[in-house]
């Protein structure tokens, strides 16, 4: 793979990935400022409770955990496409069927070549030996 080509897929990658980061960044967030503001502020100010306060936090925490899933799916989803794809890519570069059919038909080519002019050989040794019995049936006599 070329130096442009890898560039090309790496900027793509990151791309894929930025988008899933954002997403994922944008839920933890907002999961941040669901829960997590009133947990604190209940936790410090306000005397209440650890079971309390984890009942606050937890649709915060959830949704935080949400986006934390969605950027750790969605980077490996991209890595993997580009993957897959820079590699599919790839092969059909290096693997190009009309050449390999080309390839194979020479190759063909040239042994039924090779098997022809063996026939032909042996056609002409064959027709020499038929004139060689057919000379030796002639009895010259001893003169």
């Amino acid at each position: 793979m070329d130096a442009s080509s890898s560039l090309r897929w790496a900027v793509y990658y990151v791309a894929l990935a930025g988008v899933a980061t954002i997403v994922g960044g944008g839920f933890v967030v907002v999961g941040m400022m669901l829960g997590l503001g009133a947990a604190v502020n209940q936790l410090l100010y306000e005397g209440a409770g650890f079971g309390t306060v984890l009942g606050t936090a937890a649709p915060g925490l959830v949704v935080a955990l949400l986006g934390v899933f969605v950027w750790a799916v969605g980077s490996a989803a991209a890595f993997f496409t580009v993957v897959a794809e820079a590699v599919d890519e790839q092969m059909q570069e290096r693997f190009n069927g009309e050449k390999v059919k080309s390839d194979i038909l020479s190759v063909l080519d040239d042994r039924l070549s090779d098997v022809e002019h063996d026939i032909e050989e042996m056609r002409r040794k064959v027709s020499e030996m038929k004139r060689e019995d057919a000379a030796n049936e002639f009895d010259f006599g001893d003169a």
